[in-house]
């Protein structure tokens, strides 16, 4: 178990991070400038807060309190920064060995061959930084993180830089990692696809402080504020007013008519904030009979464009055109609605997959 709590004062902003992670990958998320990095550099003893711990299996790496703040040597941390850190005039194999330097010979030749193994670099021990590629150079990086057989790993942003069939290749390698070791890898990424990909656990940052901790499914299906919704994703935010509720259901007056959302406690004229994302939103087949009448409404097309394998699509509301909806769709499931700029079609706001935010219910 590692146990992080840091606050350190800057001029214009002050972090406050707190969270904990077990034997599991746990993905700090967030924009840059709220302390993601500084926090990494933190477990690793690269930086040093005003005001913090950092525990791991019940050890003191850091207490600020009480004046204890080991080494990084001493801790015995991977760590891949973003740019990968490798020495340039050091050799494949001698980048991965530098941690290895006060162990004897025969013990560092076998870690360093099993590194070799593990990270597939047979072939390029005498190749320097320059001569590689970026995906050569992340798993020569990731490889002298390892070959210490660190107590945690840590990534920042270790992936970004990658391009998308070899970044999905070594998320893969990430997974594979953590489960062969079993220690916590703690990731830093802005990347939605990323998070969702890997995170067994999301640490949601904002302006320098936890503002959510959960499952990706839990955070994406079910953020904590509107500000976090919309960094993860979930596009479509809207209020309305409560004016009923069933055994399962409340009725909500929204944009000139009415849905239904998951029951809430809320009394009749209470005004609540709710949202749905993008692939929840289903178009409505017009050849097909419709099982239920409520939750849904009249668009009209404005825009499609694709965001990778899928297309986003912007719509406005027939009986209230100030109102914009988004859906997402693969371009196959597009291709086959016929989905087009300029069409007049109804949508289906599936109401298990609205989310009414905490604080409203």
């Amino acid at each position: 178990m590692v146990e992080v709590f840091l606050r350190h004062r800057f001029p214009h902003t002050t972090l406050d991070i707190s969270f904990q992670a077990g034997v599991e990958i746990v993905v700090l998320f967030g924009p840059s400038g709220v302390g993601k990095s500084l926090t990494v550099r933190t477990i690793a003893g690269l930086f040093t807060p005003e005001t913090g711990y950092v525990r791991v299996n019940g050890e003191v790496w850091l207490d600020t309190e009480h004046g204890i703040n080991l080494r990084p040597q001493v801790r015995r941390v991977g760590y891949v920064p973003q740019r990968y850190g490798l020495f340039p005039h050091l050799s494949v194999a001698g980048n991965i060995a530098f941690g290895l330097r006060e162990i004897p010979r025969p013990e560092r030749e076998h870690r360093l061959h099993a590194m070799i193994d593990l990270m597939q670099l047979h072939g390029l021990e005498h190749r320097y930084p320059h001569e590689l590629s970026g995906g050569q150079q992340q798993r020569v990086a990731l490889a002298r993180a390892l070959v210490i057989e660190p107590r945690i790993l840590l990534l920042d942003e270790a992936l970004s830089a990658l391009d998308p069939l070899l970044r999905e290749e070594l998320q893969d390698a990430v997974r594979l990692i953590q489960r062969h070791y079993q220690i916590p890898v703690i990731l830093i990424t802005h990347d939605l696809q990323e998070a969702y990909t890997l995170a067994d656990k999301l640490v949601v940052l904002q302006e320098g402080r936890v503002v959510q901790i959960g499952t990706q499914e839990d955070v994406f299906r079910r953020p904590a504020t509107p500000q976090v919704a919309r960094a993860v994703g979930m596009r479509n935010i809207y209020t309305g007013t409560v004016v009923g509720h069933t055994l399962d259901s409340t009725e909500v007056t929204w944009a000139g008519g009415s849905l239904l959302v998951p029951r809430i406690s809320r009394p009749r004229g209470a005004t609540i904030t709710f949202g749905i994302r993008p692939e929840d939103v289903l178009f409505v087949r017009e050849q097909r009979p419709l099982r239920q009448t409520h939750n849904i409404v009249d668009v009209i097309v404005e825009e499609e464009h694709p965001t990778g394998f899928d297309h986003l699509v912007r719509m406005r509301l027939v009986q209230d055109t100030g109102v914009v909806l988004w859906a997402r769709l693969p371009r196959i499931i597009l291709q086959n609605l016929g989905v087009r700029p300029g069409q007049r079609r109804r949508v289906l706001l599936r109401q298990r997959a609205l989310h009414v935010f905490a604080g409203e219910t």
